[in-house]
């Protein structure tokens, strides 16, 4: 595992309660957002904006909205639309916080929508939405593949095996 480039906590709410969320961003900007939730722990990690990934995490980020340039530094397209970023390791640090900001923000969204079926409608969403052309986009699936990874807010439910011919 590779040591740790950033690590802060940050206020979220989750279906009307608000949590603290303790991320952890690595030198390849992959993020782990902990926070507990109802009694029962969880750990999100986004590897998507990680290592290569960065750069379409970051396209995404400054077309969604106008970004404040001290905070997040600027993109700019040469003539044959090359992008490049004018950014510190801090700026793109604090893209990568806002980004795990906004997924916390659309889990709370979707859990608001949908309360119990939090992990279907993640699995559905994966499956009919696989365009990760916005940020809006990208962020969703993001959250989607969080709450499927983790089993999120899914019903303590012990199965009983069934197999073809035990009647």
């Amino acid at each position: 595992m590779d040591a740790s480039l950033s690590t802060t906590t940050f206020k979220s709410r989750i279906m009307g309660t608000s949590v603290n969320v303790s991320l952890t961003i690595r030198n390849t900007h992959e993020a782990t957002m902990e926070f507990t939730l109802f009694g029962a722990a969880y750990t999100f990690t986004v590897t998507r904006w990680s290592r290569k990934g960065l750069s379409s995490f970051l396209l995404l980020f400054f077309a969604y909205k106008c970004r404040e340039e001290a905070d997040f530094g600027s993109l700019t397209m040469d003539d044959n639309g090359v992008p490049t970023f004018n950014m510190t390791t801090a700026q793109k640090v604090d893209a990568v916080i806002q980004g795990a900001k906004d997924v916390m923000a659309c889990v709370d969204e979707i859990g608001t929508r949908h309360q119990r079926s939090v992990l279907d409608y993640a699995v559905w969403y994966r499956e009919k939405h696989t365009c990760w052309d916005t940020y809006e986009n990208y962020i969703t699936m993001l959250a989607c593949n969080c709450i499927v990874h983790t089993d999120f807010l899914a019903p303590g439910v012990t199965w009983e095996l069934v197999t073809f011919g035990m009647a």
